[in-house]
């Protein structure tokens, strides 16, 4: 019987989020990827999946709760939890609807491996492998190195692999004097930070409680290209680019001059975790000032720094955290409207994923797409933007309270943050209040669509 281990930052960070979720939305804490497996002998990719587990713990692990705490609890072995299917594959879209079927199905929290798969052959030749893993067990960095290791020991059995600490490992040693500087320097961190964090006057939802969101993605080749170069530019990253005009708008919109964005974090920054096979992000909060007098350039780069101190404190303790809120909640003679810390404390959060290697083109001519979800997730924070770079392309996921920020807001705040990317690249001495002044028209189609139908 293997041991119970308490769960690191990152896992326990992942159970409190997703324990939030409505019933119906649990779906939405699975990763998808999809293999290419086309001319590769069954043998050598059954045997490299077996590789793989063996050789990472997170594909081993199960979760459970005792005494009311979750735990995992690491399993020797295990069998890869993988369906094999022998059919004739139509066409290419196949492999990604197959991917998305099976992420569509929900894990259990406890009791279960938190992965799953469907190996495709046709006439017993392998053709590809969707797979779909729990944010309780990986996060996209982890997948994508999965993805690489899988296809050295493909090409070779005997590849091996840099390894950093085992997410057991990782928990142990971050309850020890190891971390006890990191642990004090975040909790002072949150406390400096906690009396904006619970002044944010947008609304929140208790756990598992539902309401109406809008949701809109805005799909551009070009801007990721020119959001580089205005990084560049300005000497700062490409998602502080984007986070600094998401924040503007978000200000703007909300008439303050103050928010409080939450930035996730992969907390692989020591070179120790670059190699980690688990699950790692946590959130943490940034105090923007927003000042429309202020340069374009000038705002970016501040909300750039802030966002870079932020991250020194970004791995703690959610627990811990969540007693500290309370804590001030109670200093200051607030009474929380619900026990969902991480509602909240995340009121309005940012994620900037590069899903893949490809570098995105400044010059791109093909036309942005914005397209609204039909079905908007209808729990957690009032306010969220998360944007994914893939094969070239930048995609803006925005979600909003109506009430908060209605339609044709969402669309003016992505039709902002496009002009805001292209006018950092090549002129950031303007004003962030002239942002909403310049004629939108002069938007290349590349950039933002020059029709914009608004969801009925």
């Amino acid at each position: 019987m293997p041991a119970d281990a308490p769960l690191s930052h990152g896992q326990l960070f992942s159970w409190r989020e997703i324990a939030r979720y409505p019933d119906d939305w649990m779906q939405d804490a699975n990763l998808p990827t999809v293999w290419d497996l086309r001319g590769l002998p069954l043998a050598r990719v059954e045997n490299a999946l077996r590789a793989l587990m063996d050789r990472h713990e997170a594909l081993r692990t199960t979760y459970h709760v005792v005494d009311g705490q979750p735990v995992q609890r690491v399993h020797e072995s295990a069998e890869p939890p993988i369906e094999r299917v022998d059919r004739v594959v139509p066409d290419r879209q196949d492999p990604e609807d197959t991917k998305d079927a099976l992420c569509a199905v929900p894990f259990p929290m406890e009791g279960g491996l938190c992965w799953r798969g469907q190996l495709v052959t046709t006439d017993g030749s392998p053709v590809f492998l969707a797979l779909s893993f729990s944010h309780l067990i990986l996060d996209v960095w982890s997948i994508n190195h999965l993805t690489d290791q899988f296809r050295a020991l493909v090409a070779d059995p005997e590849a091996v692999a840099e390894l950093g600490p085992t997410p057991s490992e990782l928990a142990r040693e971050q309850r020890t004097e190891l971390w006890r500087e990191r642990k004090e320097a975040s909790e002072r961190y949150w406390r400096r930070t906690l009396g904006d964090v619970l002044a944010d006057p947008l609304p929140t939802l208790p756990a598992r409680v539902k309401r109406n969101r809008v949701e809109a993605t805005l799909h551009s080749h070009r801007l990721g290209g020119l959001a580089a170069l205005a990084a560049r530019r300005l000497g700062v990253t490409p998602p502080a680019v984007v986070m600094a005009l998401v924040a503007a708008g978000l200000a703007r919109h909300t008439n303050t001059d103050t928010v409080t964005m939450s930035l996730m974090a992969s907390n692989r920054f020591a070179p120790e975790h670059h190699h980690v096979i688990g699950t790692m992000n946590q959130l943490i909060p940034v105090v923007a000032a927003v000042d429309p007098g202020s340069s374009l350039g000038e705002h970016v780069k501040r909300l750039h720094w802030a966002g870079t101190r932020a991250y020194r404190y970004s791995s703690y303790d959610f627990d811990r955290i969540a007693a500290l809120a309370a804590e001030a909640a109670a200093q200051r003679g607030d009474e929380p409207a619900h026990d969902c810390w991480v509602n909240q404390l995340f009121r309005c959060w940012f994620n900037y994923v590069q899903l893949d290697r490809q570098l995105s083109d400044p010059v791109a001519k093909s036309p942005a797409e914005l397209l609204w979800t039909p079905l908007a997730q209808q729990y957690g924070q009032p306010f969220r933007v998360r944007v994914s770079v893939f094969n070239g392309r930048t995609s803006i996921l925005m979600l909003a309270d109506p009430t908060i920020i209605p339609a044709e807001g969402m669309a003016d705040m992505l039709r902002v943050i496009a002009l805001g990317v292209q006018v950092a690249a090549t002129d950031p001495e303007t004003s962030l209040k002239d942002l909403w002044n310049n004629d939108h028209d002069t938007l290349a189609p590349s950039l933002f669509p020059a029709v914009v139908p608004l969801p009925e």
